[in-house]
């Protein structure tokens, strides 16, 4: 793809955990395929890994470094700010010839500029609010960027109508390997004989997040408990698992890095609101969602979000628009709410059926029937626009503003 004494320099930023596995396969992928190129990275650890292995420099670590609500903002904006000064120095002296940026659009968008003047060109994978599917929030960044890789078509249909170039890539949750007999591997592993239950409890990803909703968690899984002998799995980030340990009982299956396996072996599950509502939906979880915030969050939540009457929050729902999986938000977010709502499902054939249907058109509405998956296919974009800007090509389309390069889409 290069020229064969040039070696293409790219740089990879990603700060949310679901973005960073994201970014961390595309990344894989990339240098599978075309093993001369140098990744840089401001990114976790697994992606930093990569980038070093490439001979690249991994320029900071965002682990932990996302946020909900202004409060949430402010406790990182320090280590935000550091890292953006580091990286635009660290891009300032090396020939990186194309960005990727995933998500975390509250730190990327604000560097988009920056990239431009630096005659990088961008690819945005995951872009900003993609899962909206009217008006023209999330659309003021498509000027700004060469192509956009996006998990929803929706988001493609609304982007290329104001003059983006943006592919519909579908979901990469779509590749998480389902092969036969893995359930039962799996709930042999985790300790759960034949007849029992296995509920899976999802905390989050954030501190704050596993500080709120744990102890409730754990509310829920001892009314559940009382009726019936039930065991629990509790899939957290490796960076929290100790925090994690404070607050659930030895008797439950804390593991690090598992949400996967967890919600492909278990009977149901107590889900935060976030990608992992839809990672439960691909792997066909019966789920109910759950989230609320500190007193300060759920403050600045009521005077500035709450009078906008959101009909949904949960990803599935917000995809089918309508109430697949159960929403409970805020004072709704009680131990005894979440019990009978997973009660329901455990016991409910009819329920199960009706969400299991809804996953399934979900599975389809994220690209499920694609010719190639997300990562190959935003591997694909990306390598386009490096032959674009590689030395001999004289064209140089690439280093072009972003709405004047018309680079051709991918071949399946």
């Amino acid at each position: 793809m290069s020229h064969p004494s040039h070696r293409q320099q790219v740089l990879f930023i990603a700060g949310d955990l679901s973005g960073n596995a994201n970014v961390t396969r595309l990344a894989e992928c990339l240098l599978a395929r075309n093993p001369e190129i140098v990744i840089h990275a401001l990114g976790g650890k697994a992606l930093g890994e990569i980038a070093q292995k490439s001979g690249g420099t991994w320029i900071g670590d965002t682990t932990n470094c996302s946020a909900i609500g202004i409060c949430s903002v402010l406790l990182i904006y320090v280590r935000a700010k550091l890292m953006s000064l580091r990286m635009q120095k660290f891009v300032r002296s090396h020939p990186v010839e194309a960005v990727v940026l995933c998500d975390w659009g509250g730190f990327n968008c604000r560097h988009l500029s920056f990239f431009n003047k630096q005659g990088i060109p961008i690819l945005y994978y995951f872009p900003p609010r993609s899962w909206q599917k009217t008006g023209k929030a999330g659309l003021r960044f498509a000027s700004q960027v060469a192509r956009v890789a996006t998990p929803f078509s929706w988001s493609a249909d609304r982007l290329n109508a104001v003059g983006c170039q943006a592919d519909w890539v579908g979901h990469p949750l779509l590749e998480v390997a389902m092969t036969p007999g893995r359930r039962d591997l799996l709930r042999n592993e985790f300790g759960v004989k034949p007849g029992e239950t296995l509920i899976a409890l999802l905390p989050g990803s954030r501190k704050s997040e596993v500080r709120v909703l744990s102890p409730r968690m754990v509310k829920a899984a001892q009314i559940l408990s009382k009726e019936s002998p039930i065991r629990f799995i509790v899939p957290v980030p490796q960076p929290l698992l100790n925090m994690a340990a404070t607050y659930f009982p030895s008797s439950f299956h804390i593991v690090p890095e598992r949400s996967t396996d967890a919600l492909l072996a278990a009977d149901a599950a107590i889900v935060k609101m976030g990608s992992a509502t839809l990672e439960a939906a691909i792997l066909g979880a019966p789920q109910i969602t759950v989230y609320d915030f500190g007193w300060a969050v759920r403050f600045e939540w009521a005077v500035l979000w709450a009078w906008k009457k959101i009909p949904f929050i949960a990803m599935p729902n917000i995809i089918l628009q309508k109430e697949l999986v159960p929403e409970l938000l805020g004072l709704k977010c009680q131990p005894g709410v979440m019990a009978a709502a997973v009660k329901d499902l455990l016991t409910n054939p009819e329920a199960r059926e009706a969400m299991e249907k809804g996953y399934q058109e979900i599975r389809r509405q994220l690209g499920g029937e694609l010719p190639v998956g997300a990562t190959l296919g935003t591997a694909r974009i990306l390598e386009q626009m490096l032959e674009m800007s590689s030395p001999g090509n004289d064209s140089q389309q690439c280093k072009k503003s972003p709405m004047e390069s018309h680079i051709a889409k991918p071949n399946p």
